[in-house]
């Protein structure tokens, strides 16, 4: 069953691409109603649209509409007609939460700022998505995640600084997922005090604010230290040797995340056959360590080239070094520990099953159950019916291109 902590909430968002999809994704996996509105002759970018560099095959699923769209509604509606603009104000009525990643200028002309919605519904939680936040002399512009989440808060300076050539963002809609969990955080906290005061709330989140939050570490230190960033290191120039990614025989990389204490050291030097290393004074203490840590970066290097992962994984999972296998995007979709706890889950639709990934909460130690991303429209006179909307009605907006 579906969670139902936010039962009873309706949420109308007016959105498109990622962010804001990503948080009514978010509020769906909760419990809320999500209706996405959508204009009726034009598919979401994400709806159909293949990521570069993947097989040119069919599948069957627009996964990125499927992972920012599932557990929702949708119906089509032409904003800038009057029939549109009424049943546009006939759902906001009925709703909560209103989500929308329009920009200022688009806002205004189809009548969905702030003051027009709050005017239908004074309490209303109006959820704003937007590049750069609502202040400042880029609030009005548009941004997308690789530019303003990745490129502009240092993430990317950092990456690069390891690379001969500067790094792109992992993969699509890395900061609009993140970004989108934050808004519908910060939705969940404005219906939190509105159930206790009766108070509606404008909440904001960007993609800039996101990004500085995930990366304020580098952000803040550089201001304390009077530097671009956190220095990143090469491989042979790391400062530490238990932080740091090694090669197996078979061509696996192996990532130590760092040991705690000299007894975890030296039980990982016995478990491997290199107790001598012991005695070595550059390797005997911390200290030494960090001193000569090129020289044991080189020893490591060798001592993992001459097993292959099967017998890493064994022999590191007995012992209290934290590692990881630095998996592939297919690995980490089989993980088994993410398998377990349902990360990754299964949809059915129709006759096809495919995976996707649940948002990151889970409550009442139960994992969360998926439905599939509507199709375009798909629910327009089911809701409109909802509000009251009779047949006639309904084929009179749809005659006059108000609906689809």
């Amino acid at each position: 069953m579906p969670y139902n902590l936010l039962a009873g909430v309706r949420v109308v968002e007016a959105s498109m691409y990622a962010f804001a999809p990503s948080a009514g994704a978010v509020l769906a996996d909760w419990g809320a109603d999500v209706i996405k509105v959508v204009p009726p002759g034009t598919l979401d970018p994400m709806n159909g649209n293949p990521v570069a560099g993947l097989p040119d095959r069919e599948v069957g699923v627009a996964f990125m509409w499927e992972i920012t769209n599932r557990g929702k509604r949708c119906v089509g509606i032409d904003q800038r007609t009057d029939g549109g603009q009424r049943v546009m104000a006939a759902l906001v009525g009925s709703a909560d939460v209103f989500i929308t990643n329009l920009l200022p200028s688009a806002r205004r002309r189809f009548r969905v700022d702030v003051g027009d919605l709050t005017a239908v519904k004074p309490d209303l939680v109006y959820a704003r998505a937007s590049g750069h936040g609502p202040r400042g002399p880029e609030c009005d512009a548009g941004g997308f995640d690789h530019t303003d989440f990745w490129a502009r808060t240092g993430m990317a300076h950092a990456a690069s600084q390891v690379s001969d050539e500067f790094v792109p963002q992992p993969g699509p809609a890395l900061g609009d997922l993140a970004s989108g969990a934050f808004l519908a955080g910060g939705i969940a906290a404005a219906l939190f005090r509105r159930e206790r005061t009766g108070q509606g709330a404008v909440v904001d989140v960007s993609l800039l604010s996101s990004g500085m939050w995930m990366f304020s570490p580098g952000v803040v230190a550089s201001q304390l230290y009077d530097v671009d960033a956190i220095p990143r290191n090469r491989h042979h120039h790391l400062p530490n040797p238990f932080v740091a990614a090694y090669l197996t025989g078979d061509s696996r990389l192996v990532y130590l995340s760092g040991i705690q204490t000299e007894k975890h050291v030296e039980e990982f030097f016995r478990a491997a056959g290199r107790a001598d290393l012991l005695a070595d004074p550059r390797f005997a203490t911390a200290a030494a360590r960090a001193e000569n840590a090129a020289a044991c970066i080189a020893v490591l290097d060798e001592i993992f080239a001459s097993r292959d992962l099967p017998y890493w994984a064994e022999l590191l999972g007995r012992l209290a070094t934290p590692w990881s296998l630095v998996q592939t995007a297919k690995e980490a979709a089989n993980d088994p520990q993410a398998r377990s706890n349902n990360f990754v889950t299964t949809v059915q639709k129709g006759s096809q099953q495919y995976p996707l990934v649940a948002s990151p909460a889970q409550f009442d130690d139960t994992p969360p159950a998926l439905t599939p991303a509507p199709a375009h429209g798909e629910h327009t006179d089911a809701v409109l019916l909802e509000h009251g909307f009779t047949w006639d009605e309904i084929m009179s907006f749809k005659e006059s291109g108000a609906v689809l």
